[in-house]
């Protein structure tokens, strides 16, 4: 793997570990809402903080291995291909 690849797949890591960000915050208040309610403080803080270092993590790791095919793709204009 070429370096320009390498950091062109890490720029697409970073795009999509913000939006894993965005997701994870909003999955983790959904779940404190729902089930997480009656916990103590400080273990919903952790699971909450987990929750969403998970998601950034797997966002991240597709980002890099297949950023390039779902950002890219010819399907948003058929005429030019």
């Amino acid at each position: 793997m070429k370096i320009t690849e390498t950091l062109k797949n890490s720029s697409y890591a970073i795009i999509f570990g913000f939006f894993g960000l965005i997701i994870g915050i909003w999955t983790a208040d959904v779940l404190y809402m729902i089930a997480l309610e009656n916990i103590d403080r400080v273990t919903t803080r952790y699971i909450s903080l987990a929750i969403i270092l998970i998601i950034i993590t797997a966002s991240a790791l597709l980002g890099f291995t297949k950023g390039k095919s779902l950002l890219e793709s010819d399907t948003a204009n058929p005429e030019q291909s």
